[in-house]
């Protein structure tokens, strides 16, 4: 039998407890506090550590025996396995909490940005023709106020493909998935607002000039500008859309610095 653990934690929110309890523990895992063979306490003594149900305790247990991280033994309880992170799996519920989407969008601003700087020192003429198609293909869409996404979505892959490493568009492609819903709703206050179309259009064009001149660290900003941008549009929308609890988190998470630029001093020549 394995060493029984003691948790020390707080009392929980009641916001999305299964959520919490999951995190937390998976924490604990991943970091090694918790080791292998370890069993955990029972539903009952982590139900009352938690402040939760044992329903949450138990769901949260299903969870982690889903993730590969723990095992259950008929009479003996949940132990933590051996792992390995193998494959980068991300909860599909991010889409839903303003938070989870401006940490994903910040996460993915550099990755853009070095993409994009690989981009306009490796790029050949025709990814340069590509990427004009794609930039030219998202702007129609944009000023026709029709769904832009998919189209914006490819115009980045584009560049990331020409970054001529595959990784970048591997990694765009799994993060992109996250930030759908968010971009088009965004997209949709744009589409009311004609300041916000031109905004998008410049910030790519932006982009698409560097690597055209084969300008890496002007391709870099350019990128990093324009998912700061994309960061405070969203942010802007998430009021609107979700949660109250979340609608003021884009003062916190959305740097101030760029909040108190105006977007059109950005893309002045």
């Amino acid at each position: 039998m394995g060493t029984v653990l003691k948790l020390n934690v707080t009392r929980l929110p009641a916001l999305n407890r299964v959520d919490e309890v999951t995190r937390e523990l998976t924490t604990r895992i991943r970091s090694g506090e918790l080791q292998p063979q370890m069993r955990l306490p029972s539903e009952q003594t982590m139900a009352a550590e938690f402040g939760v149900s044992r329903t949450v305790i138990r769901e949260a247990i299903a969870r982690l025996k889903n993730e590969g991280l723990v095992s259950t033994r008929q009479g003996s309880g949940a132990f933590v396995r051996e792992w390995e992170k193998s494959s980068l799996n991300l909860d599909p519920a991010i889409s839903k909490s303003l938070e989870s989407v401006l940490h994903i969008a910040e996460l993915r601003k550099g990755i853009e940005a070095e993409a994009a700087a690989l981009a306009a020192e490796r790029r050949t003429r025709k990814e340069m023709t590509a990427i004009e198609q794609a930039f030219a293909r998202v702007s129609e869409k944009t000023r026709a106020r029709s769904d832009s996404i998919r189209a914006d979505m490819g115009f980045h892959r584009t560049i990331a493909a020409a970054s001529h490493n595959p990784y970048y568009t591997a990694i765009l492609d799994y993060l992109s998935q996250f930030l759908v819903q968010a971009v088009r709703v965004s997209r949709g206050n744009e589409a009311l607002r004609e300041d916000f179309a031109w905004q998008v259009e410049s910030e790519h064009l932006d982009i698409v000039d560097a690597i055209r001149r084969k300008d890496s660290s002007a391709a870099r900003l350019a990128a990093q500008t324009h998912m700061d941008q994309a960061r405070i549009r969203i942010a802007k929308a998430g009021r609107d859309i979700l949660p109250n609890s979340d609608r003021r988190l884009s003062e916190t998470l959305v740097p101030p610095s760029i909040l108190a630029t105006p977007p059109g001093e950005r893309h002045k020549k």
